[in-house]
């Protein structure tokens, strides 16, 4: 669920191998050791975002879900209109049970990006996870008009719905996730960005 985004180097004192690593993947001890050079060495505070972003994410493939929390605080501080670091941390403490603040880093995320369905989606799984079902649902809805394939959020939407006991729009939206290729344990396949 986490989103990352390229650095591009401007500053003379980045290796591009730092950068290439901070960018790729596959392997994430190479991330977080391309990352920490990259911060080390640049002052450029877009720049600084981005790779506290991706150290996050990779932190958070080493389970150290706290220290991913940390870098992305440190991007928002870098740039506190960058929305992906407060996505990325919304999701983080969505992952440790930190509701409330999962809600208001999704809550910031959604200001600084209304279009973006993954927000809304994240969003309405914390509020499920605060037995708030029918602020749930509102999010998987507005998730689905912003992406009508979003095959995840008709899956979440009814469990929601089903938790209510309302029945009828929970089949409904199951049966409309399976048609969009998601499982009936809930796996759905990877949406194209």
């Amino acid at each position: 669920m986490f989103i990352f985004i390229s650095i591009v180097a401007s500053a003379s004192l980045v290796s591009a191998g730092d950068v290439a690593d901070c960018n790729q993947g596959e392997d994430v001890d190479r991330r977080i050791r391309g990352c920490t050079n990259f911060i080390a060495a640049t002052t450029n505070e877009t720049h600084l975002a981005i790779a506290h972003v991706n150290l996050g994410i990779a932190f958070n493939a080493k389970n150290e879900v706290e220290s991913a929390i940390e870098e992305f605080g440190k991007a928002i501080n870098a740039q506190p209109d960058y929305y992906l670091a407060y996505f990325n941390r919304g999701v983080a403490h969505w992952q440790i049970g930190k509701l409330t603040k999962s809600i208001e880093d999704f809550d910031q995320a959604i200001a600084l990006n209304p279009l973006d369905p993954d927000a809304f989606d994240g969003r309405g799984l914390a509020k499920a996870d605060f037995n708030d079902f029918e602020g749930a649902i509102e999010d998987y809805t507005k998730a689905i008009e912003l992406e009508p394939t979003f095959g995840a959020a008709y899956h979440h939407r009814a469990l929601s719905y089903g938790r209510l006991g309302e029945l009828e729009p929970a089949v409904a939206d199951l049966n409309k996730a399976q048609e969009l290729g998601c499982l009936r344990h809930g796996w759905c396949p990877p949406r194209g960005n």
